[in-house]
């Protein structure tokens, strides 16, 4: 028997952390990590610490909410 598909609604906050653009994903009230802009693309930030150095920023999105359906409990 399949899973019926269900939808999430994610929204990206941006915020300015010592001068620089962060944006932080989250899943209700649930934080999926941030993604930092740098020089040279964009870093996502899991919540566990990992970093991950991606070259855009829809990269960096689809590395976090992979992360979150592979980690989350049902």
């Amino acid at each position: 028997m399949s899973r019926k598909e269900k939808s999430i609604e994610i929204k990206e906050n941006e915020q300015i952390v010592d001068g620089k653009t962060e944006i932080v994903l989250t899943v209700g009230s649930h934080s999926l990590g941030k993604i930092k802009i740098s020089e040279r693309g964009f870093v996502a930030l899991l919540p566990n610490g990992e970093t991950f150095k991606t070259s855009s920023h829809d990269e960096a999105v689809n590395l976090l909410i992979r992360d979150y359906h592979l980690h989350r409990a049902n």
